[in-house]
């Protein structure tokens, strides 16, 4: 090799290895603590091991969870292997949050979270067929629509186990502290919402970069 190839072939190195200290730079200073991120002011523990725990809390009722919910699903489609999400209705001291609650525990007891979570969306936000001032056979009769057994339906509703569920919801909303849904919670340490985040599609590239901070 010449002189001058050794001379551009270390020119071209050194502006390959700058853009790359350039972006990662780039990167790392793109979310801040305080800005993009919320820190809580204790972590919280988590359900998920060695895993990092990503956790929604919505309401169904929410009209910003409502439009978050396709993008969520797209993201859960490339979620880092490192992390792990888990979904949690947000209850505050309101009987409509705890209707909203009442809602997801019945679809978890019942096996039908992953079926009927997204349609319950869609029965709220577009076909309106529930609301806040809905009641409970409201929502039974939906359920049965969709193929639920409306007793069980009805047992499962007023149920202990779904009671209990409500309760420690309840709890864990005033623990992580926030003020409005959708807000998302990664490894008990962070509060990532559209606030913060600047839009719904950033909420994802922000819970991405702290999936790696905690993964390192």
């Amino acid at each position: 090799m010449t002189t001058n190839m050794k001379k551009i072939t270390a020119l071209s190195s050194l502006i390959v290895l700058s853009a790359f200290v350039f972006f990662t730079n780039t990167t790392q200073a793109e979310f801040v603590a305080g800005k993009n991120y919320v820190v809580l002011d204790k972590a919280i523990e988590t359900e998920t091991g060695d895993l990092v725990e990503v956790r929604e809390l919505f309401w169904y009722f929410c009209g910003h969870c409502f439009s978050v919910h396709p993008l969520l699903v797209n993201w859960l489609q490339k979620i880092d292997s490192s992390a792990q999400f888990v979904l949690q209705p947000a209850v505050f001291k309101d009987p409509r949050w705890v209707f909203g609650a009442n809602f997801y525990y019945v679809l978890e007891e019942l096996g039908e979270v992953n079926r009927l979570h997204g349609a319950l969306f869609n029965a709220i936000h577009i076909q309106k067929l529930l609301s806040p001032n809905s009641t409970q056979k409201d929502f039974i009769t939906w359920l049965s629509l969709n193929g639920v057994d409306e007793d069980k339906a009805n047992k499962v509703y007023e149920s202990f186990p779904v009671k209990v569920a409500v309760n420690k919801a309840l709890a864990n909303t005033y623990k992580y502290r926030i003020t409005g849904v959708p807000a998302f919670i990664v490894n008990g340490k962070y509060m990532v919402n559209t606030t913060s985040a600047g839009s719904e599609e950033k909420i994802f590239e922000v819970i991405d970069y702290l999936i790696q901070k905690e993964s390192q």
